[in-house]
C-alpha cells in the first residue's frame, strides 16, 4: 500500500507478438498471434510430483501427438535450436549482469538479523549480498544455446548439486548419466551427458535428485549433518542402493526417498 501508485484508467499498451504453448484453447490462445500445439498427457514421456504428497509418477507416450504438434521438451529444443542458428552474426558471448536474491537457508539469510532496513527509502546503504541481492555477471554464449540446452552443464562438476545452503558431489552421478545417455561427440558441449530426449531430461532429474537415488540422498543428509553438527544419514542409509529410473515409475509409481 505504501509503494503502489493507483492509476484511475487503466494503462494502456502495445503487445507486438504473442506466443502460447497449450494444447487447450483458452482465452489466451484466441489473443495469441502464435499457438505452438503442444501434446497432451497421453502423447508425450513426463514427470510429475509435488510437496502434497510422497510419490513420483510418470507421463507416459501411448500414442504420437496430432498433427504438427510437438511435446514440451521437442518444442523448446526446437527453438534453442532455430535461435542458436539465427543470433550467429548478431549475438555472440555477452555478459550479463543479473540480480542473484538472498537465499533460504544460507548466510546471506542473516544479514539483517535485528531489523530489515530499506535501502530505497534512505534507511541504509545498498551493499549486494546484505541490504540487497547480490550482483552477478554471467556469461551468455548465445550460439551454443542449443548445445546448452541438450547437454548437462559442467559446473555441476565444479560445484556439485545441492539447495538450502548445502552441496554435495556429483562426480558418480554424471559419470553414470555419460554411459546411460551417451556424450556430446562435438561442439562447445564436447563429452558433457546428452540431454537429447524427453526420457534423457528425466533420468537427469532421477540421478541427481537426492528423492529419487538413494546414494544421493546419503550424501545430502552428511552435508547437512557437517552444518548442523548431527548425523542424519540414518533417514536414508537404508535406501542407499535405491536407484528409481524412468522405466521403474513407469511400472509404477514409486516413493520418494528421505531428504533434507
Amino acid at each position: 500500500p505504501e509503494e503502489v501508485e493507483w492509476q484511475t484508467a487503466a494503462i494502456e499498451g502495445k503487445l507486438d507478438l504473442l506466443v502460447t504453448l497449450d494444447f487447450r484453447m483458452s482465452s489466451t490462445c484466441l489473443f495469441s498471434d502464435i499457438v505452438l500445439p503442444t501434446a497432451t498427457w497421453y502423447e508425450k514421456d513426463d514427470m510429475n510430483t509435488s510437496d502434497m504428497h510422497p510419490f513420483i509418477h510418470p507421463l507416459s507416450a501411448a500414442v504420437d501427438p496430432a498433427w504438427e504438434s510437438r511435446s514440451d521438451w521437442e518444442i523448446y529444443k526446437g527453438i534453442a535450436k532455430a535461435f542458436s542458428q539465427v543470433c550467429v552474426g548478431h549475438l555472440g558471448k555477452e555478459t550479463d549482469v543479473v540480480l542473484q536474491p538472498l537465499l533460504h537457508d544460507s548466510p546471506a539469510e542473516l544479514s539483517q538479523p535485528c531489523e530489515v532496513l530499506d535501502w530505497r527509502k534512505g534507511e541504509c546503504d545498498l551493499i549486494p549480498g546484505k541490504t540487497a541481492p547480490n550482483i552477478v555477471a554471467v556469461e551468455r554464449d548465445y550460439p551454443a544455446t542449443y548445445e546448452r540446452f541438450t547437454s548437462l552443464g559442467p559446473l555441476m562438476d565444479k560445484l556439485g548439486n545441492g539447495g538450502k545452503g548445502i552441496s554435495w558431489n556429483t562426480q558418480d552421478e554424471i559419470d553414470f548419466l555419460g554411459k546411460l545417455n551417451y556424450t556430446k561427440r562435438d561442439g562447445p558441449a564436447q563429452g558433457r551427458p546428452l540431454i537429447d530426449t524427453a526420457i534423457d531430461a528425466s533420468e537427469v532429474i532421477l540421478a541427481l535428485a537426492p528423492e529419487t537415488n538413494g546414494h544421493v540422498a546419503v550424501k545430502a543428509w552428511q552435508a547437512l549433518g557437517e552444518i548442523t553438527g548431527r548425523e542424519h544419514t540414518h533417514l536414508a542409509l537404508h535406501k542407499e542402493d535405491e536407484k528409481i529410473r524412468f522405466r521403474d515409475i513407469q511400472a509404477q509409481p514409486r516413493k520418494i526417498i528421505s531428504s533434507p
